[in-house]
């Protein structure tokens, strides 16, 4: 028995507004979206009129970065000109789901559970200690050990500055943001 359609396809984002006159168009990610998607898929699904998966191989992908936020242009073969991007924008764009899930990174990394029992520094002293590593869709979550209690602490770079293995320190900052202190 062939898959269904809707378990093979993930939506990874919409079509945005057009960009010129050749039918290039904006490319909106959504939390499926995992970075060298775009280059490592080669053609995405749309929708048509009655709701069947439409191949879109993927022409050209240019990346513009302002203000910490980074916008994706991409040409379809099958959007040749304005009206045509016109026609297509806000539909939602699906890549399949094994090209997705072989990109993701590996939820159990090992540099991600080697932190266990790790020491946790903030503001030059010790913080507190590694307990466990709660992996969550997002990122991991960091579990500690203080003095006063427990604290999670997302494993991202607003959080975790760097992670020292030889030390077996995990450097942190910003952690005043979580706490009462």
């Amino acid at each position: 028995m062939a898959p269904l359609a809707n378990n093979r396809f993930i939506e990874i984002g919409r079509i945005g507004k057009p960009r010129g006159l050749d039918g290039v168009v904006r490319f909106m990610p959504n939390e499926n979206f995992t970075d060298g998607l775009l280059e490592q898929a080669g053609i995405l699904y749309m929708r048509n009129s009655r709701s069947d998966f439409v191949p879109a191989r993927i022409i050209n992908v240019h990346t513009e970065k302002k203000r910490n936020q980074q916008t994706f242009f991409v040409k379809f073969d099958m959007i040749t000109g304005r009206s045509d991007a016109e026609a297509a924008m806000n539909r939602a764009l699906f890549a399949d789901r094994n090209t997705v899930e072989n990109l993701l990174p590996e939820v159990h990394s090992a540099e991600n559970n080697a932190v266990v029992g790790y020491t946790i520094w903030y503001d030059g002293s010790e913080f507190g200690e590694v307990l466990n590593i709660i992996e969550n869709p997002a990122h991991p979550i960091i579990e500690i050990r203080q003095s006063i209690g427990s604290l999670l602490i997302p494993m991202v770079e607003e959080y975790v500055e760097k992670t020292d293995h030889i030390k077996q320190i995990v450097y942190c900052k910003n952690l005043n943001q979580l706490t009462d202190l």
